[in-house]
C-alpha cells in the first residue's frame, strides 16, 4: 500500500514539476526568439523526456536496466499512439509537409535502430555510446535546419532570474521524484510478480508520458500545432537515442533486448503510420487518432498478457 502511495505522490510531483519546467522554458524561448518547431524538437522534448532519462539512468546504475529500457520503449509507443491519439480525437492536426518532412524521415530511420538491436539480441556499453552519438547528430541536424523566430519581449529582463529559478527548481523536483518513482515501481513489480521490463513498458512509461499528454493536448487546443508536433517527434527520437543509450551505456550488465520485441514492433508500425500521414496528407485526423488510441490499448493488453503467459 505504501509503495502505491509513494508511486502516486512521486508521479504527481513529477507532473507538476514538468509543467513548471516547460512553462519556464517556453517563456525563455519566446523571449530569446527560438522558433516553436525547433524549440519543440529539442528544448521542450529534452525537458519533457527528462523524467525518462533520469529513470533510465538510475535504474541502470542500480542494476536493473530493463526497467529503464522498458520505460524508454513504452514511452515512445505512448508518445505516438496515446498523445497524438488523444489530441487528434478532439482536433485535427495539420502541418505543412515542407516544415516536417526532414525530421519525420529522421524519426522513421531512428525508429529502425531497435530492430537492429533485436538482431544481436543483447545490448551494452558500445550500443549505448552509438545511440548517444546519434542523439548529438540529431540535435545538430535540427538546430542547423530550423530558423529562429522573431524575438519577443514576453518576459521582462528583471524577471528572467525568477523564470530561470523556477526552471531549475522544476528540474530538481523531476530528478528527486523520478528516484522515488523508480524505487516504488520496482517494489510494486516484485510484490505482484510482474517483471521490471513490463512495469517499465506499461505503468512507468504511462506515468512519465502524462506531462507530454497534458502539454501537447493544451498546445493543440490553443493552436500551437508546431510546438506540439515538434515535441512529439523530438521526444520519440530522444527516447530512442538519449534515454535508451543512457540505459545501455550505464548498465553494469549485458541487457537481453530480445524480450522487447513487442514494443519494437509497435514503435515501427506507429512511426511509419505517423510519417506516412504527415508526408502524404499533411494532417492527422480524428479517424487516425482513434486508430492510434486503439493501437495503444492493444499494446498494453498484449504486453500484460505476454507477462502472465510466461
Amino acid at each position: 500500500m505504501l509503495d502505491i502511495v509513494v508511486f502516486v505522490g512521486a508521479l504527481a510531483i513529477l507532473v507538476e514539476a514538468s509543467r513548471w519546467t516547460i512553462d519556464s522554458s517556453i517563456r525563455l524561448s519566446d523571449h530569446y526568439g527560438i522558433s516553436k518547431l525547433a524549440f519543440g524538437f529539442v528544448v521542450v522534448a529534452l525537458f519533457v523526456s527528462l523524467p525518462d532519462l533520469v529513470v533510465s539512468s538510475l535504474s541502470a546504475l542500480e542494476g536493473n536496466p530493463e526497467l529503464g529500457v522498458g520505460d524508454a520503449l513504452g514511452s515512445t509507443v505512448a508518445n505516438i499512439c496515446l498523445v497524438i491519439g488523444v489530441a487528434t480525437v478532439f482536433k485535427k492536426i495539420k502541418i505543412a509537409r515542407k516544415h516536417i518532412v526532414d525530421s519525420a524521415e529522421m524519426l522513421l530511420l531512428i525508429s529502425l535502430i531497435p530492430l537492429i538491436l533485436l538482431v544481436n539480441a543483447t545490448a551494452h556499453t558500445a550500443e549505448g555510446l552509438i545511440l548517444l552519438a546519434v542523439f548529438l547528430f540529431y540535435v545538430f541536424f535540427v538546430m542547423k535546419e530550423k530558423i529562429p523566430a522573431p524575438k519577443k519581449e514576453v518576459v521582462r529582463h528583471k524577471d528572467i532570474p525568477l523564470v530561470i529559478g523556477t526552471f531549475l527548481i522544476g528540474v530538481l523536483l523531476i530528478v528527486v521524484s523520478a528516484q522515488f518513482l523508480v524505487e516504488a515501481s520496482l517494489s510494486i513489480a516484485q510484490t505482484i510478480g510482474i517483471s521490471s521490463a513490463v512495469i517499465g513498458l506499461t505503468l512507468l512509461s504511462f506515468g512519465t508520458t502524462i506531462p507530454e499528454l497534458i502539454i501537447n493536448f493544451t498546445a493543440v487546443r490553443k493552436g500551437e500545432v508546431a510546438l506540439a508536433i515538434g515535441e512529439i517527434l523530438g521526444s520519440s527520437v530522444l527516447n530512442l537515442t538519449l534515454v535508451l543509450g543512457s540505459a545501455f551505456a550505464l548498465s553494469t550488465k549485458v541487457i537481453d533486448f530480445s524480450v522487447f520485441i513487442l514494443p519494437v514492433a509497435f514503435i515501427v508500425m506507429a512511426n511509419s503510420m505517423l510519417v506516412y500521414h504527415f508526408i502524404k496528407h499533411e494532417e492527422i485526423g480524428r479517424a487516425q487518432g482513434v486508430i492510434f488510441l486503439s493501437m495503444y490499448v492493444v499494446f498494453i493488453f498484449m504486453q500484460v498478457a505476454v507477462n502472465f503467459i510466461k
